[in-house]
């Protein structure tokens, strides 16, 4: 997975004590995010703007990687990240000091190459796991107009309701006005093509699968008013099994 738009940050941070808080915060979020746990080989391993994580190929081990890959996107959504990735199968080795293997390889090549915007694309032999493991596994993933599947990062808004308010229950309300205050002032104040195409790819992507079920708002250009939602974001983390 690559933090997109870190280069550009990595560049501000030289200069700019803001922009140095905004990469730590990031890096901060990906720590809290994602955890190592030996039963099912879950391993992460970030540098820079890179994030590589791997698990067991079965069932428990897929779950993890895909809600990890979910967890990670939506925290860095609150803070004005976005995330572009991919997931393989196949031989690896990870370990403290290497990481290596085809199924890094075939990752990289569909994050780096195919994935262009903001989404982690999975690979036929994620496909074919998924389908032979548990259909529910199909919920966490969604096509693309191009017919390719992507891991469905956002299904924990579109599913969202306010109410009934439970113990336990992750409330998103201010999560959602944040990621539409980022991604309208991202839409006014972007000019390079290649920045805004991203930026309207999710645009699309937000509107079409969370603003339709009309509890958080449409993501829209030419919106002025900044709505960071009532409270500072607090990552959900995951904990090791």
């Amino acid at each position: 997975m690559d933090l997109l738009g870190f280069k550009a940050k990595v560049e501000a941070a030289d200069r700019d004590e803001v922009a140095r808080g905004e990469i730590l915060n990031a890096l901060d979020i990906v720590r809290d995010s994602l955890c190592n746990n030996e039963r099912i080989g879950m391993r992460f391993t970030h540098f820079s703007d890179c994030i590589i994580f791997s698990a067991n190929r079965n069932q428990e081990g897929l779950h993890e990687i895909l809600e990890s890959i979910k967890l990670l996107t939506l925290n860095l959504l609150n803070y004005d990240f976005f995330v572009r990735g991919g997931l393989a199968v196949g031989g690896v080795h990870h370990d403290k000091d290497f990481v290596f293997g085809l199924a890094v390889n075939d990752a990289y090549e569909l994050e780096s190459k195919k994935a262009i915007y903001p989404m982690t694309l999975v690979s036929d032999g994620v496909l074919s796991d998924i389908r032979k493991y548990d259909s529910r596994f199909d919920e966490f993933l969604i096509k693309d107009e191009e017919g390719r599947y992507f891991v469905h990062y956002l299904k924990l808004f579109a599913d969202y309701t306010p109410l009934p308010i439970y113990a336990g229950k992750i409330i998103l309300d201010s999560p959602g006005r944040r990621i539409v205050d980022f991604v309208c002032h991202r839409l006014n104040t972007h000019n390079a093509d290649s920045v805004l195409k991203k930026d309207i790819w999710f645009q699309k992507y937000w509107n079409n699968t969370v603003a339709v079920r009309g509890v958080f708002g449409r993501i829209e250009a030419g919106v002025t008013e900044r709505d960071f939602g009532q409270s500072p974001f607090r990552a959900i983390r995951r904990i090791a099994g």
